[in-house]
């Protein structure tokens, strides 16, 4: 999985502002294009600058960068402060640290800008709509129970940031264990619910490890562990992320080579023969931030193990890559491609193999405006219909920490032609993570979801669904039964037998904001029908 944490950290930026409340003024920048903020200062002849068009704004939001936000996706007081990030990203001047009307509040924008505020001010509404709420926890037809898992032996980081968690037979002994890869600390831990309920430390030499992924890259008949680094816990435009291969011993242990470094912050790395050469290339998903980022294909030369060599090839531009699943798509025999991009892209593409390490690209959906919150993908066969859709969740919130209607959980179902069709499953606020099973063992897929929320534990959380399933009732209709109602505080989710009672559960990272919390992952077992 891919994770965006948008907390600013920018000292220099804080000085400035710093100086500019110490003088009682709007803060100015250079111009890095020679027309961007810092360029003037709100002065009395600003004020009477009449609203701009909706065709000056489209013009001048949505032509460039991305599709043109129409002004009803925010609420009113929350325009100004959008522009100016937009303003600060076109200008490539680091953002304030804080929310919404913090040090932006000092930040003045040029004549251009102020028109286009007034135009979003006059169109948009007061606050937007509420989500509908979410049912209780009592009254699902099927139970789940939560087990939280921690280190064994030690305290474990009582503030952790699990970024990924996946469900994998390490030993191959058919058991499988709860893998997690935490952020924060730079560990990757493992451990099984039925063998003592604790996580062990099985590296810790990845500084920010992002995914897992489970591949015997060697191919020596042992199951190694492919690692993304993101290279920072903040977000920010660097080359420290990485590509790391831990290369499994015979003993169970874990040695670590970095397969590829002096990469942006890398959210996913996956693992095929794309070139048909009888070996195991990667692709890599290097989110970055704001000026980094790409989809990076490594064709992998390697001949001696104890030197690997792969050749990198940029397949995409964009950055704010998250997720980048691999599968044959149109039956080929050939492994493609489907990529998401966040950030102002907010598209989810497919890269068709056409043979020798070559991509056809297709567009699977767009969304139709930058605010979309993407945060993950899967890709499943949700309706049986023997071709693969992708389970689409977008509740990203990090950017503005405002709760959006229209995030959560939607299908885009496969019907032969690109683009696929959107189907809403549910809205949810927050929603970061979906994956599909049939959890009331009735014989069609349902979904497991769960959602992030930065808010550090506040009121209007208690409030907020953390974990749900949603029963398909019969093709395409669905109930939303709640697991865990507040603290959505949940990156990432897999589903699995855990325990090996027969039924799928659901495993979800934790991730602190605010009060510490008890676990690293949590465990929530299928106890059945009540």
């Amino acid at each position: 999985m891919h994770l965006r944490q948008r907390t600013r950290r920018a000292a220099a930026l804080r000085w400035l502002l710093a100086l500019a409340l110490l003088a009682g003024a709007p803060a100015v920048y250079p111009s890095h294009r020679g027309h961007g903020i810092g360029r003037v200062v709100a002065s009395a002849a600003t004020q009477n600058l009449p609203a701009a068009t909706e065709a000056e704004a489209r013009q001048r939001c949505g032509t460039v960068c991305h599709k043109f936000p129409p002004p009803d996706i925010l609420p009113r007081a929350a325009w100004r402060d959008e522009l100016v990030r937009m303003q600060l990203i076109a200008d490539g001047v680091p953002e304030p640290a804080g929310r919404m009307g913090g040090g932006s509040a000092m930040i003045a924008l040029p004549p251009d800008m102020l028109r286009i505020q007034r135009f979003y001010e006059g169109a948009a509404p007061d606050l937007l709509p509420a989500h509908a709420p979410w049912p209780g926890t009592g009254s699902a037809p099927v139970t789940f129970d939560r087990q939280p898992l921690q280190l064994a032996g030690r305290p474990g980081p009582s503030h952790p940031a699990v970024a990924n968690v996946r469900l994998l037979d390490l030993d191959g002994d058919g058991q499988p264990e709860v893998v997690a890869s935490d952020m924060r600390a730079g560990l990757i831990l493992a451990g099984t619910p039925t063998r003592g309920g604790t996580l062990k430390i099985i590296a810790d030499d990845v500084p920010h490890p992002s995914h897992i992924e489970q591949i015997d890259l060697d191919k020596d008949g042992l199951q190694d562990l492919l690692i993304g680094d993101l290279g920072s816990f903040q977000p920010a435009d660097h080359t420290n992320g990485a590509i790391v291969w831990l290369r499994r011993n015979k003993d169970g242990s874990y040695k670590s080579f970095v397969l590829a470094d002096k990469l942006g912050r890398v959210a996913d790395v996956r693992a095929a023969d794309f070139d048909g050469d009888g070996d195991l290339d990667l692709v890599a998903a290097v989110f970055g931030w704001r000026r980094t980022g790409s989809l990076i294909l490594f064709e992998n030369r390697t001949r001696d193990w104890k030197a690997p060599q792969l050749l990198a090839a940029e397949l995409d531009p964009r950055h704010g890559a998250i997720h980048v699943p691999i599968a044959d798509l149109n039956g080929d025999g050939k492994p493609d491609i489907v990529v998401l991009f966040a950030q102002e892209h907010e598209t989810v593409a497919a890269l068709i193999n056409t043979g020798k390490g070559t991509f056809r690209t297709e567009t699977i959906f767009a969304a139709p405006h930058p605010n979309w919150g993407s945060s993950g993908i899967e890709l499943v066969d949700v309706d049986k219909d023997g071709d693969l859709d992708v389970l689409y969740t977008h509740g990203d919130t990090f950017d503005d920490f405002i709760l959006k209607p229209y995030h959560g959980i939607t299908l885009l179902e496969n019907t032969g032609t690109y683009p696929y069709v959107a189907r809403s499953i549910a809205a949810m606020p927050g929603a970061h993570r979906a994956m599909a099973a049939d959890l009331d063992s009735d014989g069609d897929l349902d979904i497991a979801a769960a959602a992030m929320v930065p808010g550090g534990g506040g009121p209007a959380e208690t409030t907020l669904p953390a974990v749900v399933w949603i029963e398909q009732t019969a093709p395409w209709t669905w109930a939303r039964h709640t697991i865990k109602m507040g603290t959505p505080a949940h990156a990432t989710l897999a589903v699995g037998d855990a325990d090996s009672d027969g039924r799928p559960d659901i495993i979800v990272g934790d991730f602190a904001f605010g009060p510490p919390m008890d676990g690293i992952v949590d465990v929530w077992k299928n106890r059945g029908k009540r």
